[in-house]
C-alpha cells in the first residue's frame, strides 16, 4: 500500500559554508605581530632603565651615600704666630685625654701598674679609678704626644685615648696681652687672637668614609670631600729681643717702686712698627682662666689716662708750627696763671721767672704751657690736637682700642679752662699707644705713621706684606727739627736728665699726672709717672714710652720712669749697633 502522508518540513537552519583565510596571508603577518610586541617590551624596559639610571641617579646616589658613607668634619689647624725673628709665639699642639671603661678592663692591677708611670700618677690612685667607678673615667690631665703614643703602644683593654687640640704659647707670658689667647673651643679672645680670629681659624673640611653593609670601613672615599684649609700664619713686627728687654725693665721698675703696674711701648717712628709692648700685671695665656679680667686686657691700647706733662710736646709743636712762638720766646713765669676763677700753678708750686720755650720744657712748667695755649687760642690749639688725632684711636690691629677723651669747644663738658689744662695734659685722656704715635710724628720729621703689629700674613700659599701707612703730616719738617733740638737741650740738666745715655742725643720729656677720683677731683698721693723719648734724636731708630702706675716711693715721672728709659736705651744702642756720637750734647 502506498504511503500517502507528506513528509514534515525540518526546523533546522541551513549551515552556511565556513570561510577560511588563505594560508599565505597568515604566514606573512604573524612575525610582525611578534616583533611589535617585542619592541614594545624593549621600549618599556629602556624607559624604566632611563628613569632609574639617569633621571633618578642623583637621588639614588645620595641615598646610597647616606647608607654606606659617613661625612666627618675635618678641623683645620689654627694659624701660627711668629715674632720678627721667627720665634714661635702661638701654635696648636695635640694632647691626649686618657679614659678608662672599667667594665672592659681585664686586669685592673696590671693595668694600673703599667699606666701609672706613663700618666705620672700614683699606682694606687689609678687602681682605685679602675675599680671603684662604673662609668667612663678620666684617669689624668692631658698627656703630650710622646706619652700618648706610649699609652697607644700598651694597647690595654678598657683604656681609651682621645686626641684633643690645644692652643699653646711656647714663650709663656711673653707679649701675653698683645697676643691674647684661644679658648678651649679654639676661639680667639683678646689681642691678636681675637682681632685676627677668622684668618687664624681657617676653614673646616669634609671627608667621606665608605662602609659596607655591616658598617665596616672600606676606605676613604672622595664623595663630597672638601679638604680643610689651615689658618693663616702671622709674622709680627715685634722683635723678640726688644720684647725681652721691655718686659725685664718694666718688671724691675714695678718692683723697685712698689707700683700697681705699668706699660712700656717701643716703636719705630719711621714705619709705625711696634718693636716691643708690655704691661703689668700680665698673665700666662696657657693658664688664662686663673687670672682676673684686668690682667687680660691690653692697657697699651685699651686703658686711658691723663698724660700730664708729656702732652707739652704737642702743645709746643702747635705753637712752633703756627709761628706764635719760637724757641727763644720768653715769658715771666710768676708761678701762677689765672683764668676765670681758676689759678694754674706749676707742679713745684714755684716760679721760674724769665724763661724761654726750651726752658719751659726743661722745667716742665705748667704756667709756660698755658702761656703757649693762650697765644694759640682756642681754634688753633684744637685744630692741632685734631691733627695729632688726640681723642681718636690709632687704628692699630688690636681689638677694642679706646679713642680716648678730648672735650672740644661746644661740648657740655668743655669750658675755657680746658684750653689751658689740656695744654699740660690735664682734662684730656689718651691711651699710651695714642701718645707714642702722636709724638712719634715729631720724631719722624712731622709725619705720623699708623702703628702696626702684623707685618706679614701667610695664607694658602700667598704672602701678604703690610706696608707702612702714613696717618698724615701734622707739622712741618722744620717744626719737627726745631722741637727735637729743644727736647734734646731741655733734657740736659732738666727733668728728663735721668733718661739720658752719655754719648747720645736723646729727645725726652717726662710727665707726672694725677688720677681722677670720679667726682671731679683727683686722688691724693696717687700719680702716674711717665717719660717719652726717641733716639738718636735727629735720625731716630726707636721711640719709647714708659708709664709707671702709682709708684709709692716717689710721685714723679722723672724719678720712676726716666731711669727705665736710660736702661732701655743703653741696651737698644748696643743691640742695634748704634755708635756713640762724639759731638753729642750729653758727653
Amino acid at each position: 500500500m502506498l504511503n500517502t502522508r507528506a513528509a514534515a518540513p525540518s526546523r533546522a537552519r541551513p549551515v552556511a559554508p565556513r570561510r577560511t583565510r588563505p594560508a599565505a596571508a597568515t604566514a606573512t603577518t604573524r612575525p610582525f605581530i611578534v616583533l611589535a610586541l617585542m619592541l614594545a617590551c624593549a621600549a618599556g624596559l629602556a624607559a624604566r632603565l632611563v628613569f632609574w639610571q639617569v633621571l633618578q641617579h642623583p637621588h639614588l646616589s645620595a641615598l646610597a651615600a647616606a647608607q654606606h658613607a659617613d661625612l666627618t668634619v675635618q678641623a683645620p689647624m689654627r694659624g701660627q704666630i711668629f715674632d720678627a725673628q721667627g720665634n714661635l709665639l702661638a701654635t696648636d699642639v695635640t694632647e691626649y685625654l686618657v679614659y678608662a671603661a672599667p667594665w672592659q678592663v681585664k686586669d685592673a692591677y696590671r693595668t694600673a701598674s703599667l699606666m701609672a708611670p706613663v700618666l705620672h700618677e700614683d699606682q694606687r690612685q689609678v687602681y682605685q679609678l679602675l675599680t671603684q667607678n662604673d662609668s667612663i673615667t678620666l684617669l689624668a690631665p692631658p698627656l703630650n704626644a710622646q706619652s700618648g703614643q706610649q699609652v697607644r703602644n700598651l694597647a690595654l683593654p678598657g683604656i681609651i685615648l682621645e686626641p684633643v687640640i690645644r692652643r699653646d704659647y711656647p714663650e709663656g707670658s711673653t707679649a701675653a696681652q698683645l697676643l691674647g689667647y684661644a679658648d678651649i673651643h679654639l676661639h680667639g679672645q683678646y689681642g691678636l687672637e681675637a682681632s685676627y680670629d677668622r684668618l687664624l681659624s681657617g676653614t673646616a673640611g669634609l671627608r667621606s668614609v665608605l662602609k659596607d653593609t655591616a658598617g665596616n670601613t672600606i676606605h676613604v672615599g672622595s664623595l663630597g670631600d672638601t679638604p680643610a684649609q689651615n689658618g693663616a700664619d702671622l709674622h709680627l713686627t715685634l722683635d723678640g729681643t726688644v720684647q725681652g728687654l721691655v718686659e725685664d725693665e718694666l718688671h724691675k721698675a714695678v718692683l723697685q717702686h712698689h707700683a700697681d703696674g705699668g706699660t712700656i711701648i717701643v716703636m719705630d717712628p719711621r714705619t709705625g712698627s711696634v718693636l716691643g709692648m708690655a704691661s703689668e700685671p700680665a698673665f700666662n695665656p696657657n693658664r688664662y682662666w686663673k687670672y682676673p679680667y684686668g690682667n687680660l686686657v691690653n692697657p697699651a691700647t685699651q686703658w686711658i689716662y691723663e698724660p700730664g706733662s708729656t702732652m707739652k710736646v704737642l702743645t709746643m709743636a702747635a705753637g712752633l708750627d703756627s709761628h706764635v712762638i719760637t724757641p727763644q720766646s720768653a715769658l715771666d713765669d710768676t708761678g701762677a696763671f689765672r683764668i676765670a676763677d681758676v689759678t694754674i700753678r706749676n707742679w713745684c708750686l714755684c716760679a721760674f721767672g724769665m724763661e724761654t720755650m726750651t726752658q719751659v720744657l726743661q722745667h716742665s712748667a705748667n704756667v709756660g704751657a698755658s702761656w703757649v695755649a693762650q697765644r694759640l687760642g682756642v681754634q688753633r690749639f684744637y685744630h692741632y690736637m685734631r691733627l695729632f688725632h688726640v681723642g681718636q684711636p690709632t687704628g692699630i690691629d688690636l681689638p677694642n682700642e679706646s679713642p680716648g677723651l678730648l672735650p672740644l669747644p661746644g661740648d657740655k663738658s668743655w669750658s675755657i679752662v680746658n684750653l689751658y689744662t689740656n695744654s699740660f695734659g690735664q682734662g684730656v685722656a689718651i691711651t699710651p699707644m695714642r701718645l707714642i704715635t702722636s709724638i712719634g710724628a715729631i720724631a719722624n720729621h712731622g709725619v705720623m705713621m699708623k702703628p702696626q703689629i702684623v707685618h706679614q700674613i701667610v695664607y694658602g700659599g700667598r704672602i701678604i706684606t703690610r706696608r707702612p701707612v702714613i696717618a698724615g703730616r701734622v707739622v712741618s719738617a722744620a717744626t719737627a727739627h726745631t722741637l727735637t733740638n729743644m727736647l734734646v737741650h731741655s733734657a740736659v740738666d732738666g727733668e728728663a736728665q735721668m733718661a739720658l745715655v752719655p754719648g747720645y742725643n736723646i729727645a725726652a720729656k717726662t710727665g707726672t699726672s694725677n688720677v681722677p677720683d670720679g667726682h671731679g677731683g683727683y686722688l691724693k698721693n696717687v700719680t702716674i709717672g711717665s717719660t717719652v723719648a726717641y733716639a738718636p734724636a735727629f735720625h731716630p731708630r726707636f721711640i719709647a714710652l714708659v708709664i709707671i702706675n702709682h709708684p709709692r716711693d716717689t710721685i714723679w715721672g722723672s724719678m720712676s720712669a726716666a731711669p727705665v728709659i736710660h736702661n732701655l736705651f743703653q741696651e737698644l744702642f748696643m743691640y742695634y749697633h748704634i755708635a756713640p756720637n762724639p759731638s753729642a750734647l750729653h758727653p
